[in-house]
């Protein structure tokens, strides 16, 4: 069940992100950002599943989902979980070696973030990844 509900939360803050329908609607985006965003997000998908963007781009205009393309090749809720996770944490990763680069805080400081959230991912007290004031890891993105 918790796969499904991950897959699920996926698909939502995907139409979140971008608006329902890629960017329709609401959204104010200018047409060089709702691309960008929709090009990112086939990106994304094509990487999570180790499929070419052609193949999820296709699947996309049949309205096929995620879990359709996944399920065409074999590939398991628990394998996508884990590799969101990875790509999470990897992020997150990246993230904090920026700030060391950029002297805002110290390999140390960034070590001991870095081991409280993975605590508190493995205790189930949060989602991985999310950082004070609830805006990802401090940068504004919440996978």
């Amino acid at each position: 069940m918790v796969p499904v509900v991950a897959l699920g939360l996926m698909g939502a803050s995907l139409a979140s992100a971008h608006g329902w329908y890629g960017g329709f609607g609401a959204n104010k985006a200018t047409p060089e950002e709702i691309a960008t965003r929709q090009t990112d997000m086939f990106q994304h998908q094509a990487d999570l599943l180790g499929v070419s963007v052609e193949e999820v781009k296709a699947a996309w205009a049949e309205g096929k989902t995620l879990k359709d393309v996944a399920d065409a090749h074999g590939i398991t809720q628990e394998q996508i979980q884990q590799k969101m996770q990875d790509q999470r944490k990897q992020a997150m990763q990246d993230y904090f070696t920026t700030l060391v680069n950029q002297g805002v805080i110290t390999q140390a400081q960034a070590d001991q973030r870095m081991q409280f959230m993975n605590t508190q991912a493995q205790n189930g007290k949060g989602r991985f990844g999310r950082g004070m004031m609830h805006h990802g890891f401090g940068m504004g993105f919440g996978f």
